[in-house]
């Protein structure tokens, strides 16, 4: 009986340090999305306000923190859910350069670690 308790002790604590670490990777996950919406508005994206299931359904499938080429009414676009997937900002490919220039720059002027 004390070994059971033992190894569920162990296995809480366990549990707990993985919720912790998982709890700062979002942190800095949403912190990343953030910078990248900033980055969006200003590349020309627009802001689309999901007001349909359908909308709905289709944002969710979009991969979290990146943007994702989709094709509507035969034209391309790029969309680009926000952390809370109650919007989405979606942008033509000039705007998705502009953005891609944006990040390049940024990542140049960081300091190597």
């Amino acid at each position: 009986m004390k070994k059971l308790l033992t190894l569920t002790g162990i296995a809480t604590i366990s549990t707990v340090l993985v919720l912790l670490s998982a709890s700062d990777a979002t942190a800095a996950s949403g912190s990343e999305i953030s910078r990248k919406e900033a980055l969006l508005g200003q590349s020309g994206f627009k802001v689309v306000t999901l007001t349909t299931p359908k909308q709905k359904e289709a944002v969710n499938g979009l991969a979290q923190g990146r943007c994702s080429a989709v094709m509507f009414n035969g034209k391309l676009f790029y969309a680009f859910p926000t952390a809370t997937k109650d919007k989405f900002y979606v942008g033509k490919q000039k705007h998705f350069n502009k953005y891609k220039q944006a990040i390049a720059a940024q990542q140049a002027s960081k300091p190597a670690r």
